[in-house]
């Protein structure tokens, strides 16, 4: 018996009351997939970028250089910003002078920089059995598949949400200060190979009350597994009965 489940067996068996029936250790099948996704960053526009972004709109400007004299600042600077202001669709220049675009009025008005979106790419772990994504580490499958294992899901019955919500559970998304990156499309998903939690499952006799249950530790999250625990007592406890207690 290995460190962790000596440790868990004993935390069970504290109330005296409880006796343990039979250890099962077996793997549920985890469909490993890859997600490629868009990001954009917001951040609070800085002063030089909305002075810039005035400028052009009040003014023909028709390069970096005009506008450093203006606002004494260096041209490097300035080249720098105008770069970024195109790269992310907020200027254009016509005619040779540079003018707002619609994303730049609507930014300029927000006072918030749209950066331009950025490729990603994430694995995600899904179980067909939880019906939900899970956080952790499978491993390849070793021991035998969980008997009430469910069908994996074919990608294409996947809802655009779901892909999110598995994304937010990676924390891929997030708000820190003034800066803000969002999941902004999601572009493309593959699945890998098929990989496995293994669990370590409990069964277990209430005496005082004469009630069978199960415990399941899930070692891919590292918790205790109410969903699978749920799924075998609805399965299995008329038969524990028959077989633990027949004589």
């Amino acid at each position: 018996m290995d460190a962790l489940e000596k440790r868990l067996r004993d935390d069970l068996l504290r109330d005296l009351n409880v006796k343990l029936l039979e250890t099962v250790k077996w793997s549920l099948p985890i469909q490993v997939i890859d997600i490629e996704y868009e990001t954009v960053k917001r951040t609070k526009m800085d002063i030089l970028m909305k002075m810039l972004l005035v400028a052009f709109r009040t003014s023909q400007f028709t390069s970096a250089e005009e506008l450093s004299e203006m606002l004494v600042v260096e041209p490097l600077f300035i080249e720098d910003i105008i770069e970024r202001m195109v790269r992310a669709g907020m200027i254009v220049k016509s005619g040779g002078a540079y003018s707002l675009t619609e994303t730049g009025r609507q930014q300029l008005e927000a006072g918030i920089y749209v950066q331009p979106p950025e490729m990603e790419e994430s694995t995600v772990h899904y179980s067909p059995s939880h019906g939900s994504f899970l956080v952790g580490e499978p491993t390849d499958g070793e021991r035998e598949t969980y008997r009430h294992a469910v069908d994996s899901r074919q990608l294409n019955k996947f809802r655009d949400e779901e892909w999110r919500e598995a994304l937010d559970k990676l924390d891929v998304a997030y708000t820190d200060g003034n800066v803000q990156l969002v999941v902004q499309a999601i572009t493309a998903v593959n699945e890998l190979e098929q990989k496995s939690a293994p669990c370590i499952e409990f069964r277990l006799h209430q005496t005082t009350d004469d009630r069978l249950y199960a415990r399941v530790w899930n070692m891919m999250t590292g918790e205790w597994d109410e969903t699978l625990e749920k799924q075998i007592m609805e399965y299995e406890l008329v038969e524990w009965r028959e077989k633990y207690f027949a004589n």
